[in-house]
């Protein structure tokens, strides 16, 4: 098998130029933006009413104004609110120029074959389009190298990481390979290991965490969650890889699929992961940063590195078309290592640093090549 795939930008270019986009995005239904065509045969009626009607997610004054300001054309013109459309018109929405925040574009296959996509996700690169992030995402930055749209891609969503969660993402190539994959996934029958630095140092070389998770009343965050009596069942194992003197190295399998499982049931038992703005060592850090503004030194000490130093290790799936059990791994990211070797951190019985080190108990099969970062 060839090695791993690299997308990086030419040599030159700086990664995801922070221009603004403007014009009609391409065809992205999916995050209702893009262009439209009607078929009823006997339709006939106003432009606003229609939209409003049929976009229910806008208002129709929200729509008045759109179509006033010339962000929505049909037949490639721009008309007035009591434009009456009929079947076989093109209406298209041209979206508002927007600048979205720059993006590490150094994502990778790990392997592809007919049905599948496994890719390596750094850091500082959200999986999907949400809020201030459209182009600058893993699926479409995806779709762009093969030359797809959203509305019509080769390949699709199976699962997600947090943005700043570096790893393992899978993809379907057709819509039976996904949803074989995405209800293994329902059905909690995908394993799962993920690698984190933390602070302190557990006592225990593995434990296990029981604890429900729901929304954190008492976080300032509106999606931060939390242990809570009576919230959703959660487990995590957890084993510990090595020691510092005031941080280790763990191996996280979740055995349940919650959000933000891993983040918030490690600092339950009382070891927040380095860097994590949310869960770390305090929110105010991620209220800081999504109100815009700047970390100062004292910011930057406390979360040593800019992003949360959770990655998914590695996956072990059936396949969708060998149905047999496959495994995936991206080793330790080089800033992590980096970073724990500054810690002071040597791992249990076998020397340096030992990433593939798994649980007791686990699976895996035909560990795909790879080359390291």
């Amino acid at each position: 098998m060839s090695s791993p795939r690299e997308h990086k930008p030419p040599a030159g270019r700086p990664p995801a130029p922070e221009e603004p986009t403007t014009g009609v995005r391409p065809l992205a239904s999916w995050v209702r933006h893009g262009a439209h065509r009607i078929l009823d045969p006997q339709f006939n009626d106003r432009l606003d009413r229609y939209l409003s009607r049929r976009f229910t997610y806008r208002s129709r004054t929200q729509w008045v104004r759109m179509i006033e300001e010339g962000r929505i054309r049909v037949n490639g013109r721009a008309v007035r609110t009591s434009k009456r459309v009929r079947t076989g018109d093109h209406i298209e929405y041209l979206s508002e120029p927007r600048v979205e925040p720059a993006v590490d574009r150094g994502w990778r296959v790990l392997h592809e074959d007919d049905h599948l996509v496994a890719i390596e996700k750094p850091a500082n690169l959200p999986v999907h389009p949400s809020g201030r992030y459209f182009r600058h995402t893993l699926l479409c930055l995806l779709l762009e190298a093969r030359g797809e749209t959203l509305d019509h891609p080769g390949v699709r969503i199976v699962h997600r990481l947090d943005r700043e969660t570096s790893g393992i993402v899978l993809f379907g190539k057709d819509r039976l390979s996904t949803q074989r994959l995405a209800s293994q996934f329902e059905a909690r029958k995908v394993q799962k290991e993920y690698l984190l630095l933390v602070h302190g140092r557990p006592e225990e070389d593995a434990f296990l965490i029981d604890a429900p998770l729901g929304r954190n009343l008492e976080s300032r965050v509106r999606k931060a969650m939390g242990v809570v009596p009576g919230g959703i069942s959660a487990q995590t194992e957890f084993a510990v890889l090595g020691r510092g003197p005031e941080h280790a190295l763990l191996l996280a399998r979740p055995k349940t699929g919650r959000f933000h499982q891993i983040r918030v049931h490690v600092r339950h038992a009382g070891f927040p992961i380095v860097g994590d703005k949310l869960y770390g060592l305090d929110e105010r850090l991620f209220l800081k940063l999504i109100e815009g503004r700047n970390f100062d030194a004292a910011d930057r000490e406390r979360l040593m590195l800019d992003r949360q130093c959770l990655h998914a290790h590695r996956i072990t799936v059936r396949h969708p078309g060998t149905r047999e059990s496959v495994t995936y791994e991206s080793p330790l990211p080089a800033e992590m290592g980096e970073l724990a070797q500054r810690l002071g951190i040597s791992s249990l019985g076998c020397g340096p640093i030992c990433p593939t080190a798994r649980i007791e108990g686990g699976a895996g099969t035909a560990d795909v090549e790879r080359t390291d970062r």
